[in-house]
Parts: C-alpha cells; sequence; structure tokens
C-alpha cells in the first residue's frame, strides 16, 4: 500500500472530523486494488463531503488523469432537511491540502436532488469507477442519490452507501429499499463497518471475494434477495476505541489532549524500545 494511504488510515482521519472505521477504510482500498488488477478506470465522487473524512481516501487512491467531485451542501445548510452532516467548505479544503492535494478536485456546492447520471458523468468527464453515497438520509434522498450514482459508474465501479442499517437513519435502509424496487442493473455484494457495497451483477464475485479478503471473518447472508458477503473485524482495543470516539477528536488537540497524548507516546517508546507513530 502506498504509504500516504497508510499513513492516513492510521493516523491522518483521526484529525478529520466525520465517520469513517479503519475497517471500511481498508475494503476501500481492497476494491480499489481490484480494480486497478481488472483495469477499471474512471473518477471517484462522493455525494455528501462533510469535512472530508473518507473522500481524501478516494482522492488518494484515484490517479491522473481521474478526476475527484465532491458533492455537498456546504455553507448552503438550510437544506440540509435531516440534519445528517453539516459540510463545511473551508474545513474540507484545508483538510484535502493538509493529507493530499486539490489538483484533480471537481467541486460541486449543491442539492444532490437537482443532480443526474449525466451531469454527473459529466462533472468526472467521464464514467466513475467508485462512489460513495452519503448525503440527505431521508428515503427520497437516499433513492435519488443511488440511481444518480448508477448512472454515472463504469461497467466495474463499485457504489457504497453509509447507514443503510444504522438504526439512527432509517430512512437509508428505506430508500435502497425503494430503489432496488426498480429492479436496477447493481447488486450488493458485502456489508460491514456501517457501509453496503453494490456493483454491477458481472463483477460481483470478484468484488464479493476481494472485501471477504479484508475482513477477519465472513459470514454468508442475503440481502434484497442477492447473497453478500457480511464483513465481521476483530473487536478494536481500548486505544483504537477512544481514538476514534468524538469526545477524543474535540479534546486530542487542546491543552489537556497533547500532555495525554505526549505522555502515551512516551510510555509506549519506554516500554516498546523504539520510535513508533500511534493513531492516537
Amino acid at each position: 500500500m502506498d504509504s500516504r494511504i497508510e499513513n492516513y488510515i492510521r493516523r491522518g482521519k483521526f484529525y478529520v472530523d466525520g465517520w469513517l472505521r479503519s475497517e471500511a477504510a481498508r475494503i476501500v482500498v481492497a476494491l480499489n486494488e481490484r480494480q486497478r488488477s481488472l483495469g477499471v478506470t474512471g473518477g471517484i465522487a462522493e455525494i455528501g463531503v462533510h469535512h472530508g473524512k473518507l473522500f481524501i481516501l478516494l482522492y488518494l487512491l484515484s490517479r491522473e488523469p481521474e478526476k475527484a467531485v465532491a458533492i455537498d451542501l456546504f455553507e448552503d445548510q438550510h437544506l440540509n432537511i435531516d440534519q445528517s452532516g453539516s459540510g463545511d467548505l473551508a474545513k474540507f479544503r484545508r483538510n484535502l491540502e493538509r493529507h493530499a492535494d486539490g489538483t484533480r478536485l471537481v467541486l460541486h456546492q449543491g442539492n444532490s436532488m437537482d443532480l443526474t447520471g449525466a451531469i454527473l458523468t459529466r462533472l468526472a468527464e467521464g464514467p466513475l469507477r467508485f462512489v460513495s453515497v452519503d448525503g440527505g438520509h431521508t428515503a427520497e434522498i437516499t433513492a435519488h442519490d443511488l440511481a444518480t450514482s448508477e448512472a454515472a459508474i463504469a461497467e466495474g465501479g463499485v457504489i457504497v452507501v453509509d447507514d443503510v442499517f444504522n438504526e439512527q437513519w432509517p430512512g437509508v435502509g428505506d430508500g435502497v429499499r425503494r430503489y432496488f424496487e426498480r429492479r436496477p442493473n447493481l447488486v450488493p455484494f458485502a456489508i460491514g463497518a456501517n457501509k453496503t457495497y453494490f456493483c454491477r451483477p458481472s463483477h460481483r464475485d470478484i468484488y464479493h471475494d476481494a472485501a471477504a479478503a479484508a475482513a477477519s471473518t465472513v459470514t454468508a447472508t442475503e440481502f434484497l434477495g442477492q447473497p453478500v458477503a457480511f464483513l465481521q473485524f476483530l473487536r478494536p482495543g481500548l486505544k483504537d476505541r477512544v481514538a476514534e470516539s468524538s469526545a477524543w477528536r474535540r479534546l486530542r488537540t487542546t491543552a489537556i489532549g497533547l500532555p495525554l497524548r505526549w505522555a502515551w507516546h512516551t510510555a509506549r517508546t519506554l516500554r516498546r524500545g523504539v520510535t513508533r507513530n500511534e493513531d492516537f
């Protein structure tokens, strides 16, 4: 894995506000690697980037001349009817520049309900190979964003949808089911780390196996009448659970958090006799 990507997953993403479990990041990387091995090309996009936590990873995984399309309401938060995120353009730009760059960024500020597959394809200058759907969490918006994404992906493209099984956002799962009543040319292939993964039927088995290889254990199950892999991971240690918590993200760069981090790293260095960066 590229050192920038590994560094972002292990350390960098904890400095970006948002929701991305390390396990989900590993699945995304595994799918990206399989796409590369298959010769699948195209841009990447995310509907609902918030402050860029997942988008930055997708950007790092993309290459010239692939475009990276960031779609969010950003400063138009009065249109955020379900308050499922709080996009901030200035913070997003700072985060992207800190961990990647902005040379291939295509920024689209607006309501995703106004998007179509044709518009998204035009923004990306061609079909996309990876799209994250994490915008509005109502059933109507989720179904619309899925339709937009499906119409824009390449044959070997992947769509990942956040919060499908999150009890806080029942509208997402409802929207996915409503969309699949239309019998789209799309199938689920994996569920894990609060994300659900979809692709064309032609690539289901290939991506199923790639995602399964990234998990600790895999259970065969069904979703929307299709076989999928339920991906499970070893329970994270105390340090990882603390590092992922919203309370620690708020505290870690304060006058209280910085000495605690220094003490943690110093103690680990003394115990191990080595200097090592930690995700804390």
